[in-house]
């Protein structure tokens, strides 16, 4: 089920399973119920997630800026400059800086001056909501496609670095594989390409099409964490993985004394109201 017109406020409420719950699953299952399922869960947010989010709005959803950001200078570090702040957060928006408007600017200027980069930008559905219904008594998936290209059966992601040597390293410890195999299964695609824009100047930009052998690999991880998942799921519990050191993709998973008393829901699965 395609949901268009959803913002990522609402898209973040949908309490379904996403390739992010699915990377936390290979720490362990606590990991992704402390992160994700928890009824108290901490919201993290950097100064790099918010320019991330930022660059996204205004590359593939410019009109969509004001209903999401508010503009403002404010010192943090001074009794009336917190005040202030606060005083902006409680509006619901993302309050960022002046200066990191013209940042995020400057990058997205240099997306669009990028031939390839732009070409992929410009066209296919831009922040496409992905519901995949499963069996019964499963969550169903969720995704959130920066853009969609159904025509040619691919995705394209946007993403953000400071360094684009650093991209293979970044690869690897963001489990970007594992997210890009996600979106690959659940459009039914053929493609994963992923664009990337430096944070600093001068801004480049590098299109990275995923290879058919990480896509592999990606899948391989995505089956395990998402069986794993639906075996908690169904147990309600989910334990600390083990102190052992070994491959988390082998790991059992299955509570032991060192790892103490598994986390667990309040109502039986069943019972949760999503």
């Amino acid at each position: 089920m395609r949901t268009n017109g959803m913002n990522n406020s609402e898209y973040q409420a949908l309490r379904y399973v996403s390739s992010h719950w699915l990377i936390a699953m290979l720490d362990s299952p606590a990991a992704c119920w402390k992160k994700y399922l928890a009824p108290q869960r901490e919201t993290v947010s950097t100064d790099a997630l918010r320019l991330g989010t930022l660059v996204h709005c205004l590359a593939l959803t410019p009109s969509q800026f004001e209903r999401e950001f508010v503009v403002a200078d404010y010192e943090r570090r001074s009794n009336a400059g917190k005040a202030r702040y606060a005083e902006l957060a409680e509006t619901g928006l993302t309050v960022i800086r002046p200066a990191e408007l013209d940042r995020a600017r400057a990058m997205v200027a240099a997306l669009r001056s990028n031939k390839e980069a732009s070409k992929l930008l410009r066209h296919g559905k831009k922040e496409r909501t992905i519901i995949q219904p499963r069996a019964r008594g499963l969550l169903p998936l969720k995704a959130r496609l920066d853009i969609h290209h159904a025509s040619s059966r691919g995705v394209v992601e946007l993403k953000t670095t400071r360094d684009l040597s650093m991209i293979e390293k970044s690869m690897e410890r963001y489990r970007y594989p594992l997210s890009a195999a996600f979106y690959r299964e659940i459009v039914r695609g053929d493609s994963v390409t992923f664009v990337w824009v430096q944070s600093v100047p001068p801004h480049d930009v590098l299109v990275v099409p995923m290879s058919a052998a990480d896509l592999r690999r990606g899948d391989e991880m995505r089956r395990t964490a998402l069986d794993k998942f639906d075996a908690c799921w169904e147990k309600n519990e989910w334990p600390e993985a083990p102190a052992l050191g070994d491959d988390p993709l082998m790991m059992d998973f299955m509570p032991s004394k060192a790892a103490g008393r598994a986390p667990r829901f309040e109502l039986r699965p069943g019972e949760l109201h999503l």
